[in-house]
């Protein structure tokens, strides 16, 4: 059966969804019913009911022959309202030549709307139910006037050729709305496989655009943080440049040329920690740990943030209270926290302060605190102070930028090195106390 609607569709009927589905259902009810009109074709052999005969075989080669017209410019409706002419006119002459009311083929007339409405539309089967309608009550009229129907089916028996012809029509109806029905509930079932097809391509494009959107954001991320971090070492390089160009003692001028390749490759590691740290969040890679001396590594960034310092007139005192200072961690995250916390220190104290980094033990853990003497946190601001980007009520005192990532990126290098940051009010004088902990190792 699909070979042969296959080789009356044309590629203009397959352009509509629609179109395709009318020509579908029209080519199987016009096979079904040619093969019904042979059906009756016979029985009007054997009835000897000529007209039956004549009508019968036109109609069979009438509904053999109308699929032929799809593959021409016609519209679908007007090859489907010829369906319905060819048999609605058929069953009313017959209908007439056999009696008329008294017809066994009468209540066929009930048919010619309801395949109308199957296998073309609304509108027609509207015009073909009028057309229905008035012929029936035509035929009931001219019965009632005593009007005397031909009968052209000469039979002793009605009840025989009633029990041939009645239960076709139901029969007829029936197959012509299963078939209906069929294609419909195919074409449907496509469509909704087709919607389910939508609705996945529509979240997987929401996923992606999504995937898309966060990875916009960690690259920005990425680009803040260096733009953030490599700030205070290329501060630091220009400090050290102009106190190269001051010196005029070789010892000195030594010293400052080593401070300056420090600080450089300083810079250099931390740009490299930060592709990785970045890389790590999507490849699940480690960082570099290695055991650390952080009094050593302290007292080093003391040294060299201390030029920053002198700017403001700020002094930066050490003190250790622990002969325990080694831990397990990434060295440039290490660097990384505590330049940001004595960055911060100095960026928020006003000129001629004191900044402290104390170091001290506290059960198996080592401990830090930056401890400054800046205008402090306020109580209601404690709960943003280690968000992305978040920017308190306390201002650089000498005009310096500040990003807001500062404290979120001490917090994040200070979770990746298996440790814990907090801040604490000073409960002595005003300022801040920055505290991080990290496992001892021996």
């Amino acid at each position: 059966m699909e070979g042969i609607i296959n080789f009356f569709l044309t590629e203009d009927r397959k352009k509509s969804r629609v179109n395709l589905r009318k020509t579908r259902l029209l080519i199987r009810a016009s096979l079904l019913t040619s093969l019904f009109s042979g059906t009756y074709f016979t029985l009007s052999l054997i009835f000897d009911f000529e007209i039956g005969v004549k009508l019968m075989a036109f109609n069979v080669i009438g509904f053999l022959l109308l699929p032929f017209l799809l593959k021409t410019k016609l519209s679908i409706n007007w090859i489907g309202n010829l369906y319905v002419f060819v048999g609605g006119i058929a069953v009313m002459i017959l209908a007439y030549a056999s009696g008329g009311i008294f017809s066994a083929i009468y209540p066929w007339i009930i048919s010619i709307p309801i395949l109308a409405l199957l296998v073309v539309n609304r509108k027609s089967a509207i015009v073909w139910g009028a057309v229905s309608f008035l012929v029936m009550v035509v035929m009931g009229i001219a019965a009632i006037s005593g009007y005397d129907f031909p009968n052209q089916l000469k039979i002793a028996d009605d009840a025989l050729w009633i029990t041939f012809v009645q239960p076709g029509l139901l029969l007829i109806i029936f197959l012509v709305a299963y078939i209906f029905q069929s294609t419909q509930t195919a074409a449907l079932g496509k469509l909704a496989n087709q919607n389910s097809l939508l609705i996945e391509q529509k979240n997987i494009i929401a996923s992606q655009k999504e995937e898309l959107a966060t990875l916009i954001d960690d690259k920005n991320y990425v680009i803040r943080i260096l733009a953030h971090d490599v700030r205070s070492p290329l501060k630091n390089i220009q400090g050290l440049v102009k106190l190269l160009e001051q010196e005029t003692k070789e010892e000195r001028r030594s010293e400052l040329r080593e401070l300056l390749l420090q600080t450089s490759t300083n810079a250099e590691n931390l740009v490299n920690r930060v592709l990785e740290l970045d890389r790590s969040e999507h490849e699940n890679s480690k960082s570099n740990s290695s055991k650390i001396d952080v009094k050593e590594l302290l007292l080093e960034l003391v040294r060299n943030m201390q030029e920053l310092a002198s700017s403001k007139q700020i002094s930066i005192t050490f003190t250790n209270e622990t002969s325990r200072y080694h831990i397990e961690a990434d060295p440039t995250y290490i660097h990384l926290i505590f330049e940001n916390l004595l960055s911060n220190a100095i960026k928020f104290s006003q000129e001629g302060k004191n900044i402290e980094v104390n170091i001290s033990n506290w059960e198996n853990q080592l401990l830090v605190a930056v401890i400054d003497e800046g205008p402090g946190i306020d109580p209601s601001e404690e709960g943003q102070l280690f968000k992305k980007f978040s920017k308190l009520s306390p201002r650089p005192t000498a005009g310096e930028s500040s990003t807001g990532l500062g404290l979120s990126l001490v917090k994040r290098y200070t979770e990746l090195s298996n440790g814990k940051v907090w801040h604490e009010i000073n409960p002595e004088r005003q300022g801040a106390i920055f505290k991080v902990e990290f496992p001892l190792v021996d």
